[in-house]
């Protein structure tokens, strides 16, 4: 397995660069530091790029990279992780490519949910900013579900925090009857509606004894 040289993924880097100020910035998308170890991720994509755009770069080429210029770095780096901040990084099962002149379709898909979701002034509104579909399951609304029955779904406003204001369209999350049902008040919930954390006694009385066991101790040491 032959890296390329740090000269020939500086040079990558750079290409990366100026195809973000032409293609990417506008989108919003994220350049890494020159000095990160995201950066040679995407020095690395860029580079096989250039050479063949359908090649791709198996993770643990892109990992032996980020070792030879950070020789702490992990073993195991997840260059997927580059769409989060926008890059359209395509592959599975650790081999990677890069189409570098477009935003990855999920960070547009998000970054317009989060527009959406800000502009929101009513209800409706915020459920069209998740596409009429639950946040936490995805169930779309108006179709049934079967795992219920075959019930049509109906969106209702479920609390991110139950501690927080009920009226405030900033601690409101769409979700279906069945989910704001069975979460009830017992989690707190991020903006995309998944579970956050425990917000009531209730999920750690129906955990098991180890479970409980479990945070007992951890509680001992955070208040002891």
């Amino acid at each position: 397995m032959k890296i390329p040289t740090q000269k020939q993924l500086d040079k990558a880097y750079r290409e990366a660069v100026a195809v973000h100020k032409k293609y990417l910035a506008r989108h919003g998308v994220k350049l890494p530091g020159e000095t990160t170890h995201k950066a040679t991720w995407l020095a690395m994509l860029m580079h096989y790029h250039a050479k063949d755009r359908n090649h791709q770069v198996h993770k643990d080429e892109i990992s032996g990279a980020v070792r030879r210029r950070h020789p702490q770095a992990g073993h195991d780096q997840q260059v997927r992780h580059l769409k989060r901040d926008g890059w359209n990084v395509i592959g599975s099962r650790g081999s990677h490519r890069l189409d570098p002149y477009r935003p990855s379709p999920q960070f547009v898909n998000e970054q317009a949910r989060k527009r959406g979701r800000l502009g929101a002034d009513s209800f409706e509104k915020l459920k069209k900013a998740f596409g009429y579909s639950c946040a936490t399951c995805g169930a779309a609304e108006g179709k049934p579900d079967v795992r219920y029955g075959g019930d049509d779904i109906v969106l209702q406003q479920g609390h991110q925090n139950p501690a927080k204001p009920g009226d405030d369209l900033n601690n409101i999350i769409p979700q279906c009857q069945f989910c704001n049902r069975s979460y009830k008040s017992d989690f707190t919930f991020d903006n995309k509606g998944r579970v956050r954390a425990v917000a009531a006694v209730g999920p750690v009385r129906r955990a098991g004894k180890e479970v409980q066991r479990a945070i007992f101790e951890w509680l001992k040491g955070e208040f002891s």
